[in-house]
């Protein structure tokens, strides 16, 4: 027969790293002793029961994890949300991630929507926009916008850059001539390629056609 094991052993404690190894690894060195102590000690005991939720923690309803959250933020974890919940404390981080990801992106694709590429913009409409103007390489911005006007109809013209943090639009202008202030050519800047377009009785856009200052086409 072996000797019953003491309730609260006497001697030292393992140390946790004692506790984790023998725990994960039971028919390893001084493996057995450890496991043995820590079956009577409930110091110990409680010390692997901590390591174990640590390791495999137990799914929480969301509105747990909001409210151990929230008491993270205002600096009062408990001690069981701190063995117990590691992996999603990290969960809004990560979720607060994923959204700037999806807005960037959402940004880019409206802006691709929004922006036709240099290619569609020389190829998209040529004979529609024969003998538009601006359109390439200025070396100062323009003083005016000429496009056809069939109809004779007073038209709006809208320039803008890629970005949309340049927006003008003018006012409506007969004769396929629309002048553009020079409060407005001063705001143009040197490395920026502007778009501009004729808009429709409705605001739509038509054709687009684009134009930038100094002989380097900026880059997309």
């Amino acid at each position: 027969m072996t000797d019953p094991i003491p309730l609260w052993p006497p001697g030292p404690h393992p140390t946790p790293e004692e506790l984790y190894r023998a725990h994960r690894a039971p028919e390893g060195p001084g493996a057995a002793r450890v496991l043995r102590h820590a079956a009577g000690c409930a110091r110990c005991s409680e010390e692997m029961a901590r390591q174990e939720a640590f390791d495999q923690p137990e799914p929480l309803p969301a509105g747990a994890l909001d409210a151990a959250w929230e008491r993270f933020g205002q600096g009062e974890p408990t001690t069981r949300d701190m063995t117990r919940r590691p992996p999603e404390r990290r969960t809004p981080f990560l979720a607060l991630a994923a959204t700037l990801t999806l807005c960037l992106l959402g940004l880019g694709f409206w802006i691709a929507e929004r922006v036709p590429r240099h290619d569609e913009v020389e190829r998209g409409g040529q004979e529609v926009t024969a003998g538009w103007e601006p359109s390439g390489a200025l070396s100062a911005p323009p003083a005016e916008l000429v496009f056809s006007d069939p109809g004779g109809k007073p038209r709006r013209v809208k320039v803008f850059d890629a970005a949309q943090s340049y927006v003008w639009t003018s006012p409506p202008a007969p004769g396929g001539r629309v002048a553009f202030p020079e409060a407005e050519r001063r705001r143009l800047r040197p490395g920026v390629e502007y778009y501009w377009t004729v808009l429709d009785d409705d605001g739509e856009e038509g054709a687009t056609l684009s134009f930038w200052i100094g002989e380097k086409r900026p880059l997309s």
